[in-house]
């Protein structure tokens, strides 16, 4: 295995630990992470200075250049996906939110913010939260494979229980979720298919609680912007296998 740098390691240990976290002190991050609070002073100050982080007044946050750089990954799936987004958001007037598997996280690859009411709900790109969190987490790990699905499984709090709702999941071809990742958010999440069985990403509607009532009411259109997101890329229409053929 190549030698690796123990510097570089620990500064992304902090960026990571920034994005899950929000603004946070350098002595919060040292006494989290278990690391120096001069080591922690200074990886801060190197990460500032080319942008990755910024300061705010409850801490230190995610830079905007991680903005940038997340819109440089997959390319091809943020392009084919964006204008169906849009198109299914203006129609419903919700945010629509694509993610994608990062590790054993879910990050945010695209999304569209509707605007349409003053109370709304959106992401950042290039956020992200663990994939057996939430309606777009579970969505997409469903259909992640057998060795992504045992990683996750074996560091859950309750395995049997997420075992129990990734199969809901794949029986019934979508996710629901509330108030998991933010207080009074519910999400509608289908999986994006490039094989049978197998998602490349999750697509979402995401809702606050005081017009989460008709959420489903979207399901078949969710479903049909999965399915052009797809088409698009791998030219026939890929979906699960029914639960009857396995």
């Amino acid at each position: 295995m190549p030698e690796t740098s123990k510097t570089a390691d620990q500064a992304l240990t902090i960026l990571l630990e920034l994005t899950k976290s929000g603004p946070t002190t350098p002595a919060e991050l040292a006494r989290r992470l278990s690391m120096n609070r001069t080591v922690v002073h200074r990886l801060l100050a190197t990460l500032h200075g080319r942008g990755f982080v910024t300061r705010t007044a409850a801490g230190y946050a995610p830079g905007a250049i991680l903005v940038s750089l997340a819109e440089r990954v997959q390319p091809e799936l943020r392009a084919a996906a964006a204008s169906v987004m849009s198109e299914l958001g203006r129609k419903i007037g919700e945010t629509v939110v694509m993610h994608i598997a990062d590790g054993e996280d879910a990050m945010v690859l695209e999304q569209y913010v509707a605007t349409g009411h003053v109370v709304r709900v959106e992401h950042e790109i290039g956020s992200r939260h663990p994939l057996a969190k939430g309606a777009s987490g579970r969505a997409l790990l469903a259909f992640l494979g057998e060795p992504a699905i045992q990683r996750v499984l074996r560091k859950a709090e309750s395995p049997e229980a997420l075992q129990r709702q990734l199969e809901m999941v794949r029986q019934l071809g979508y996710a629901l979720s509330h108030d998991e990742l933010q207080e009074g958010v519910h999400g509608l999440a289908v999986p994006v298919f490039d094989q049978p069985d197998h998602a490349v990403a999750s697509l979402a509607i995401i809702a606050p609680t005081t017009r989460a009532a008709g959420i489903s009411d979207h399901l078949d259109e969710l479903l049909e912007a999965s399915r052009r997101v797809g088409t698009s890329l791998y030219g026939e229409p890929v979906a699960a296998r029914s639960t009857a053929s396995r």
